[in-house]
């Protein structure tokens, strides 16, 4: 009797190796912390901008003929003030999987499996349907409550997160 087979596919012992830069997840306060810088630095031009821009239209209102070219300044002043935080991010989003909170706190997104986070996840299943989610007549209430809420489990993902695929991590 033959005790190997010279038939029989080869087998050898293989080791799973892990990477050289361990993925750490951020913390929740990091993260909570990410999430209110971004919202104080895109608050903070339009609400500049929104105190100069009242009064000069509830002016206008109450009687006093408003200059048409101011009116036209400030609305694309505006706009310009909601764009230029969201563009950005847009960028940095693509470029590091960073937001500008994310950037300052030093986080990022990744993939699951450690890989970069394209722009398009990013933004349309991180950014945009939970947004969207969100303005649900009070399912939307609730939605986002429990986003935010699953941020406690043990992955720290929270709902946003399972839909992209995506993680945060340290930087």
């Amino acid at each position: 009797m033959i005790d190997s087979n010279p038939y029989q596919a080869p087998s050898a012992f293989v080791e799973d190796v892990l990477p050289s830069d361990e993925l750490v997840l951020a913390e929740r306060g990091t993260r909570l912390g990410s999430a209110i810088l971004d919202v104080l630095i895109s608050g903070v031009l339009a609400g500049i901008l929104a105190a100069i821009t009242i009064p000069a239209f509830l002016g206008a209102r109450h009687g006093g003929k408003p200059p048409s070219g101011l009116f036209i300044v400030l609305a694309i002043v505006m706009v310009l003030a909601c764009l230029v935080p969201l563009v950005v991010n847009l960028m940095w989003w693509h470029k590091y999987g960073q937001s500008i909170g994310k950037r300052i706190c030093k986080i990022r997104i990744v993939r699951t499996d450690g890989s970069r986070a394209g722009l398009g996840r990013i933004f349309w299943l991180r950014f945009l349907l939970p947004a969207v989610l969100g303005r649900i007549p009070f399912a939307g209430g609730i939605f986002s409550l429990v986003n935010v809420c699953l941020i406690f489990r043990e992955d720290r993902r929270c709902i946003h997160d399972h839909m992209a695929d995506t993680m945060v991590i340290i930087a």
